[in-house]
């Protein structure tokens, strides 16, 4: 390599680092002003003012608002999708696996954070077509995939895997509507995941592989 290609390189390097510095910051702003604002009362001269840049530093990453929104969107998801991974690694019983990743996601969607950008703004922003496509392989994907292994063990009863997976993934998107909505939003939350997991439980086959006590009602404070 020439002396010409060193230095272009080295002066790359610094400047690719700051690039993603810069795109890691608006979204972490974006997302900040998102959840507690909306999407509606969120300007990009809220975002660029609040991270100490210019629209052009905005732009050169984004379109505009929708797209900056997308980012934040898809960051979000993928948090919940971190999460998810984490919990799975607790133990190696499938069931309780499957349900810990559940209330792992449950929990995820009633944070008021995370709330308004995926379900209230998200499907109005994105619209439905973008929000199920991009929902689809940070959750409903891994869902599908539990589903999936325990159906094929006889863990449950076996039954269509798509109508139960997306019954499953809408029951949690509508408890976590619902206990936004409610007075008492710990008491909501409770009743909300006792009820979810009695349903998950309702599955199961009587006598199947992985059906110790240990995953019965399983509390997850425990």
């Amino acid at each position: 390599m020439t002396t010409t290609k060193i230095k272009k390189a080295a002066k790359r390097i610094p400047n690719e680092q700051r690039s993603k510095e810069t795109l890691s910051k608006l979204i972490q702003i974006a997302k900040e002003l998102f959840s507690s604002q909306g999407y509606a009362n969120t300007s990009l001269e809220d975002i660029v003012q609040r991270a100490g840049m210019t629209r052009g530093a905005l732009y050169h990453h984004f379109k505009g608002k929708k797209g900056i929104f997308q980012a934040v969107f898809e960051d979000v998801l993928s948090e919940i999708s971190n999460r998810i991974i984490q919990v799975e690694k607790r133990t190696d019983n499938s069931w309780d696996k499957f349900v810990f990743c559940a209330y792992a996601f449950f929990e995820s969607c009633v944070d008021s954070e995370l709330q308004q950008i995926i379900l209230i703004d998200g499907p109005a922003v994105l619209g439905w077509q973008t929000w199920r496509e991009i929902d689809e392989k940070k959750t409903i994907d891994p869902l599908r995939m539990h589903l999936n292994e325990l159906i094929e063990r006889g863990i449950i009863i076996s039954m269509p895997l798509e109508p139960l997976t997306h019954l499953i993934s809408g029951a949690i998107n509508e408890l976590a509507l619902w206990i936004a909505g409610s007075e008492d939003h710990k008491k909501a939350f409770e009743e909300g995941w006792h009820t979810l997991n009695m349903f998950l439980n309702s599955l199961r086959s009587e006598g199947g592989p992985d059906t110790a006590k240990t995953g019965t009602l399983l509390k997850m404070d425990q």
